[in-house]
């Protein structure tokens, strides 16, 4: 995996937004100041994932892209006693469609919503319609992540949770 840097990426246009140096985006990660890592597989690769992490606001996020430059799967994670909580994981699917990057509305969203003390909320919008059902006593030790150091997201980009 190859990792470039940036302030933020740009889903219309599928680019960075002020791109930053791998020292840049240390000393931000450093001081908390919000920097987006993005993955490729390989050089001048479309993008696979991208990183946000903005510690000193006590958050991080880890977001799957297909081939179209979409997302396709959000990972939401919140500072909790010095440890990261996955706190919203939302699903984007696109049917056929073929649009690309933020240009593309997914057909069907399914967010699951998660407390520290088990409590999840699942919502489906699909069809202009949209459903909620919550569960209590959920597991949710999986949710944990370590903070990660700069550049060892492993741990925190695991697709399969």
């Amino acid at each position: 995996m190859m990792w470039t840097y940036c302030e933020q990426w740009n889903n219309l246009t599928e680019t960075p937004m002020d791109p930053l140096t791998p020292e840049q985006a240390q000393a931000r990660h450093a001081s908390g100041q919000l920097y987006t890592a993005v993955a490729h597989a390989a050089q001048n690769s479309a993008p696979a994932l991208r990183v946000g992490i903005r510690l000193e606001t006590g958050y991080a996020s880890v977001i799957f892209m297909d081939e179209y430059g979409r997302d396709t799967l959000d990972y939401t994670f919140t500072l909790i006693n010095g440890s990261l909580f996955l706190e919203t994981a939302a699903s984007y699917t696109y049917g056929d469609s073929q649009e690309r990057g933020g240009y593309a509305d997914a057909d069907r969203t399914e967010t699951y919503e998660f407390t520290p003390d088990g409590v999840m909320q699942r919502t489906v919008e699909a069809d202009d319609e949209e459903s909620k059902e919550s569960r209590h006593s959920v597991d949710v030790s999986s949710n944990w992540e370590p903070v990660p150091s700069f550049g060892a997201y492993d741990s925190l980009i695991r697709r399969e949770r």
